[in-house]
């Protein structure tokens, strides 16, 4: 699942940006760096801080706005592991539903 500096591949270390899941096929391969970094940065900028009055908001129109933007994306992050994928892992798509849900 998404959250706050994480992308739908959770990365030991945000700060690199380098994907650190222990397996090569996943934490090597740029086009999936890529996308996990274009998902994160999107579900990032639905939080607003020191707005609407908090110190931090969500903004979940926006989140719905970008609804077909994600599923998309979420789509060729998925497709990609498939693609790579030499048995070493299985995938776990938390996030597909709970954006399709919006």
């Amino acid at each position: 699942m998404l959250d706050y500096l994480q992308g739908p591949i959770w990365e030991s270390d945000p700060k690199t940006g380098k994907p650190e899941t222990g397996t090569d096929a996943i934490d090597n391969d740029e086009e999936l760096r890529r996308l996990n970094h274009e998902i994160q940065d999107i579900f990032d900028s639905y939080y607003e801080f020191d707005s609407h009055d908090q110190a931090c908001w969500f903004n979940e129109d926006q989140q719905k706005a970008d609804k077909d933007k994600m599923l998309t994306l979420l789509s060729r992050l998925t497709k990609r592991l498939d693609e790579i994928n030499d048995g070493s892992y299985s995938i776990e798509d938390l996030e597909t539903p709970r954006v399709s849900a919006l």
